[in-house]
């Protein structure tokens, strides 16, 4: 059914989607609420990606197709540009993602009933190689987000903890204070720095439900497995914010944030590298992580065994 006046905007980035794309439309376009329309960004890829949304024919799609590869940021930025003018809310959403399909009625809700929030999200089960689990632990853990400064700081020093692929934005927020998806960063910490910047002009809400899969398999195509790349990128950004905010972040926080990074970069070395990674941030943070982790990484491997 055609929407003249959708009330929300999906808008779904597409690059080299073609294995998951139709599984992720099938969730969009079964959702219990259906006041909505889906703009999908093809973001100069080759594959099969258009076919697989035009085989739909639901006039609740739309498709807009670069040439040439824009990137994460700029693509998202111009799907924003492109919702109707009807639309009162953004919802974003990602090529390899299932979402609930009581996402969009649950997530309207909250921003229905609370105006003083500009943005919502939820849990995520987060499925890869390693096994299943569901994050953020904030919310998993019966609690809420804290706000304003707060927020900024608990988020540049904790990284991401708002499910990035099932966020919904009031609109009106997102113009009025021109907040734009960066291009500064090669797609990766794209979200990271939006919500950052979102977090001090509005609030944040986390539905304590789960409202997405994401399939993080080593199979997956996503530019986020590569690790080295998306661990750089995390450091510049840290430093970039330092830089621009030096009234909310601290030398203190900075070291903290990056510390925070160091444990979750640790992880993705090698055997040696751990070992001389965990060494040399022991000595610099005086933080006993760093020596337990390639203990607890050498007893999982005999366990194994």
């Amino acid at each position: 059914m055609i929407q003249s006046s959708p009330f929300v905007t999906i808008v779904l980035p597409v690059y080299n989607g073609e294995n998951t794309l139709s599984e992720t439309l099938n969730s969009l376009l079964h959702q219990s609420y259906s006041n909505f329309e889906i703009l999908i960004g093809i973001d100069g890829t080759k594959d099969r990606s258009k076919d697989i949304a035009e085989s739909f024919n639901d006039d609740r799609i739309r498709i807009i197709e670069n040439e040439i590869n824009l990137g994460l940021g700029p693509n998202l930025n111009k799907l924003i540009s492109n919702a109707s003018r009807h639309s009162k809310y953004i919802a974003m959403a990602e090529q390899d993602d299932i979402y609930t399909n009581t996402r969009i009625e649950k997530q309207v809700a909250v921003m229905e009933q609370n105006t003083e929030v500009g943005l919502v999200s939820g849990i995520a089960e987060f499925v890869s190689d390693s096994g299943t689990l569901l994050f953020p632990d904030i919310l998993v853990h019966g609690n809420q987000f804290p706000q304003g400064v707060d927020l900024f700081k608990y988020l540049y020093k904790n990284q991401l903890k708002v499910v990035n692929t099932c966020m919904m934005l009031r609109k009106q927020v997102h113009l009025d204070n021109a907040l734009v998806f960066t291009d500064r960063y090669p797609n990766m910490n794209v979200d990271w720095d939006y919500v950052l910047r979102f977090s001090l002009v509005s609030n944040v809400y986390g539905i304590p439900e789960k409202l997405v899969t994401m399939n993080r398999k080593g199979s997956n195509t996503s530019v986020t497995t590569n690790k080295k790349m998306q661990h750089e990128t995390s450091r510049r950004l840290l430093l970039d914010f330092k830089k621009e905010f030096p009234d909310l972040i601290t030398a203190s926080d900075y070291k903290d944030a990056l510390k925070f990074h160091r444990k979750i970069e640790l992880g993705h070395h090698g055997k040696l590298g751990i070992l001389l990674y965990s060494i040399s941030y022991f000595l610099l943070y005086f933080d006993a992580y760093f020596l337990k982790y390639p203990l607890m990484r050498i007893k999982k491997y005999f366990n194994k065994s």
